[in-house]
């Protein structure tokens, strides 16, 4: 695989759509502080929305944006669910503004933005959030197979700490260790950061 491009997201998504949700979805809402006033997140690179329907079972409010509509066709999970999900269908990198938040939720999607795009998003997601507002993401490494390619951003551990200045990091784990993509041979290595808003 040369370029992001080239994938079949919309299959990948599908076959995707069962999957549980993650765990750091469970996490993100307890540095939010729980469930006991379940606010808003923004799910950045939602795929078939296995992390934002759990999101918004909890009763959070969630706005999910990617480029394929996989998504679309389960939002009539939002009749049985205290929560809703509204998905915002098209390019990340084009949107001006998103709404405030008291999460930023995002894996394996940020690097994908681009080394061009990846900082102009990752200011407007800062801004989405108010003091005290919880920030979970992935950002890919140096040592990502993907690091080779000029539309992946891949970033030193003392780019990816740059990026949460402001921030109380929470939790941290690295995923370093060969895998698949697809078909294909990979090597992953992922930052996940867990952090609070100071300011």
């Amino acid at each position: 695989m040369d370029t992001a491009e080239k994938v079949d997201w919309a299959t990948l998504n599908a076959h995707a759509a069962g999957r549980p949700a993650r765990r750091l979805v469970a996490k993100a809402i307890a540095a939010a502080g729980g469930d006991r006033r379940p606010g808003v997140v923004l799910d950045i690179g939602a795929g078939a929305g296995a992390d934002s329907l759990q999101f918004a079972r909890r009763g959070w409010t969630v706005h999910a944006y990617d480029s394929d509509d996989t998504l679309a066709a389960r939002l009539v999970e939002n009749e049985r669910m205290p929560g809703a999900v509204h998905f915002h269908h098209g390019d990340i990198a084009e949107i001006e503004q998103f709404p405030p938040a008291q999460i930023v939720y995002s894996t394996y999607t940020l690097g994908l933005l681009g080394p061009q795009a990846l900082p102009e998003v990752w200011a407007k997601l800062v801004d989405a959030l108010p003091r005290g507002g919880v920030m979970a993401t992935d950002v890919f490494g140096t040592n990502d197979s993907w690091a080779a390619r000029s539309d992946v951003a891949t970033l030193p551990l003392e780019e990816i700490d740059a990026m949460f200045r402001g921030f109380q990091v929470i939790d941290r784990s690295v995923r370093d260790e060969d895998g698949r993509f697809l078909a294909d041979k990979k090597h992953w290595h992922v930052i996940t950061t867990l952090a609070r808003k100071l300011g």
